[in-house]
């Protein structure tokens, strides 16, 4: 057993001054104030630093110089480095490759999270693969981003059969835009396949997005980057998905993607309980500014920002801490509602918001310790305390 008191824990909707029993891994008791030790508990001081519940990465590429299509042990590098941001649960993402090299890597990824379902420890000291999230390569041409156009393709009924075999159940999540010839066909294949079905990438319009929300669309795959504008006689994807109370929005609050203004605007429309933060995050993550080859396309990385040749943006080098402390120091939002955003939010579209995502007895302790500027200092997986860094 294990107390972690003198902490500030983030609850769902407030933050209180208490104590964390962490017995077997679970949660065994929640109190505010010093708590009554246990026989045998072991203590430990929590500094008056804020617990929170650890974070889900729901959509990430890679880090460290890692992509994860790239294999299992560039999984594995990711892993280990999105734990150093507080992040104890991720999807691994694709991108758009040649389809071939895309059902290869989902079958490797499928195999990973098919390892860490089964037996996953704690003392790997690395993140939990919760399976795959497919970005690519259902999107259109005039909202493609950084995404080879040489690979884009139409969602027919084969590739979409052809994916469900390569991944299986680890396919939680897959995006594509809606307006695509045989998109509504796929829609409606993916959700009875209990796949979460994500808008992105698109120049779909109002009533092709809302049509498509009605066959099983509920998520919007990095809101405002890669769709088309908002506008005021024609509000396109970006305006049904905004509008829709289904939907959850994901944003790459790193104030490059999307101003904090515009980040406050979404959480005006959406709530805290429809807003999904994301890190996005590619494989240069984590590499000084410069110049680099990434797959086809030089990219260049200069404070924060990947962007091609054109300037157009290419990924993130954002992680999830980061994202709650820019939506909390810039956009405004309340700490706990933020921190809601990174970790029940993306457990409810998981289906895991049982076990995972919020301080409360019975749930995993998988938890956070961080400070006042969102720096993560410790990380615990099922109770076992790692340090961050």
């Amino acid at each position: 057993m294990l107390i972690i008191e003198n902490v500030r824990i983030i609850l769902q909707n407030t933050i209180v001054e208490g104590h964390v029993l962490v017995k077997d891994g679970i949660i065994a008791a929640v109190g505010e104030g010093p708590p009554e030790r246990p026989a045998g508990a072991a203590a430990l001081d929590g500094g008056s630093l804020y617990l929170a519940p650890g974070f889900i990465d729901l959509h990430n590429h890679g880090r460290l110089g890692a992509n994860v299509m790239d294999g299992r042990e560039a999984i594995e590098t990711v892993a280990r480095g999105q734990l150093r941001h507080g992040v104890t649960g991720f999807l691994a993402g694709t991108s758009t490759r040649d389809w071939e090299e895309c059902l290869e890597s989902v079958r490797i990824m499928a195999s990973c999270w098919a390892e860490d379902e089964a037996a996953f420890s704690p003392a790997s000291e690395r993140s939990r693969c919760l399976g795959v999230y497919s970005e690519g390569n259902f999107f259109s041409m005039e909202k493609r981003g950084a995404h080879n156009p040489k690979y884009l393709r139409e969602p027919r009924k084969e590739d979409i059969d052809r994916l469900l075999e390569a991944g299986g159940a680890s396919i939680k999540i897959l995006a594509l835009a809606p307006e695509l010839p045989g998109a509504f066909d796929a829609i409606s294949r993916l959700k009875t396949a209990g796949v979460v079905l994500s808008a992105a990438h698109s120049d779909a319009s109002l009533e092709e997005t809302r049509e498509a929300l009605n066959r099983g669309v509920t998520q919007a795959t990095h809101t405002f980057n890669g769709m088309r504008s908002l506008h005021h006689q024609e509000p396109g994807v970006t305006g049904a998905l905004l509008f829709d109370d289904r939907v959850f929005c994901e944003l790459i609050a790193d104030g490059i993607h999307v101003h904090p203004l515009v980040l406050s605007l979404v959480y005006r429309i959406k709530g805290p309980e429809r807003i999904v933060l994301i890190s996005d995050s590619v494989g240069l993550n984590g590499v000084q500014d410069g110049r680099y080859q990434a797959g086809d396309y030089t990219v260049t990385v200069s404070n924060g920002a990947m962007r091609l040749e054109d300037g157009r943006l290419a990924g993130s080098s954002l992680s999830l801490d980061g994202a709650v402390y820019t939506m909390s120091a810039r956009a405004g939002v309340p700490l706990c509602e933020a921190v809601r955003m990174a970790s029940l939010n993306p457990a409810r579209i998981l289906g895991l918001e049982k076990k995972k995502g919020s301080i409360a007895v019975g749930k995993d302790a998988d938890l956070v310790l961080f400070d006042d500027q969102i720096t993560v200092k410790e990380v615990f997986l099922g109770g076992r305390r790692i340090k961050a860094g």
